[in-house]
């Protein structure tokens, strides 16, 4: 009997301190966050950004599919914009963006028909529409950093190469033999994108003269789309960080000040990509990175089926990101910060300067992985 209630007093008291610490957590966490409702997510950002030391580099982890985070993107674009940051560095090939900006420039809609994978590109439209009210200067890029998808970036690539043959009078040079041959074939192929690649870099190099006379403001397009991997690979956060390498060299002698950055990718990303950013000692912003976590707590959600989910921080202790989501589960609001982030604990090696929240935010999913 005395062995049983001895039990019996044990559990009661495990339980009560499991329900003390998970109240506690919760305390800590509702005393630390900023909040508000889905309308409020600009007025959010900007209070994010205010609170966060200034730095050369933002870098964004989010789970890909969420509506949220082409609402963030926009917000943070108009936030970081007062601070000088008009640079977006894609988690896509440079193929890609290069469309991006042609239609940001043109406003010609037949553009965004031609991309793939098939969205509305709604976010492009508001970005346009925002560079409208600011000098050239000032006006916000995208440049691709990333790998060609085979299902996607090959047919954007080919666009790419219509559209500057469009702008660009043949010339008799060995790159323009290069590029019509490849607008001949009427698709490309990953062997074509590969010989187009190796040409492309080899000559834009070697030829830089040349090459820029004739190619004028595409030359450094088709340099940064030369040096993008062909595929995932498996040291892809290393030549993402050679392509931003490449990347930071173009700017710098093109702009003013010193070039800064806005970039969203895949949350992994933060630790991977961001420790080349942070740590090698070739990295232009070195120690200049600021990585923020996405949460999503009952959002809708998923690469095939639509299905609310929690999804986002796995760097987090288990632990604290149950109660986490737990927390915000019983509230209302659907935006929320935190900076403050000693109430939660990470992984091993992991480590980030703020995290975002989207609390039942969206009444669908995205359109495609990346754009909706």
């Amino acid at each position: 009997m005395i062995l049983k209630t001895t039990v019996l007093a044990l559990l009661i008291s495990l339980g009560c301190t499991t329900a003390f610490a998970q109240a506690g957590t919760a305390d800590c966490i509702s005393g630390k966050l900023t909040t508000g409702t889905a309308e409020e997510l600009q007025t959010l950002t900007d209070q994010l950004i205010s609170r966060l030391p200034q730095k050369d580099f933002y870098l964004i982890g989010e789970a890909h599919t969420y509506l949220a985070n082409n609402d963030f993107q926009f917000a943070l674009i108009k936030s970081l914009h007062e601070k000088g940051i008009y640079n977006i560095a894609n988690e896509l090939p440079h193929a890609t963006c290069f469309l991006f900006n042609e239609y940001l420039q043109t406003g010609n809609d037949s553009i965004l028909t031609w991309l793939m994978p098939k969205a509305s590109y709604a976010v492009l439209k508001k970005v346009r529409e925002f560079n409208l009210t600011q000098p050239a200067a000032r006006q916000v890029r995208y440049y691709g950093i990333d790998y060609l998808d085979a299902d996607y970036d090959f047919n954007n690539t080919y666009h790419t190469l219509q559209w500057i043959r469009r702008q660009i009078p043949i010339g008799n040079l060995p790159l323009d033999t290069l590029i019509d041959g490849c607008l001949r074939k009427g698709q490309l192929l990953q062997q074509d994108i590969a010989i187009l690649h190796t040409q492309l870099e080899a000559q834009l190099k070697s030829q830089e003269v040349i090459y820029r006379n004739h190619f004028g403001r595409y030359y450094d397009d088709l340099l940064l789309m030369s040096g993008n991997m062909i595929g995932n690979r498996t040291n892809r956060d290393q030549l993402i960080f050679k392509s931003f390498q490449t990347l930071y060299s173009i700017l710098e002698k093109k702009q003013s000040d010193k070039p800064r950055f806005l970039a969203f990718y895949g949350i992994g990303h933060l630790e991977n990509l961001g420790d080349f950013l942070i740590r090698d000692a070739g990295s232009p912003v070195k120690a200049g990175v600021n990585k923020i976590g996405i949460q999503y707590v009952n959002c809708l959600g998923g690469w095939r089926e639509a299905q609310l989910r929690d999804d986002g921080l796995y760097q987090l202790k288990k632990k604290d990101l149950a109660e986490l989501i737990r927390y915000s589960k019983s509230q209302s609001w659907k935006t929320a910060f935190l900076t403050d982030l000693s109430c939660l604990s990470f992984k091993t090696g992991r480590s980030m300067d703020a995290i975002f929240i989207f609390n039942s935010y969206g009444d669908r999913k995205m359109t495609s992985w990346k754009f909706d």
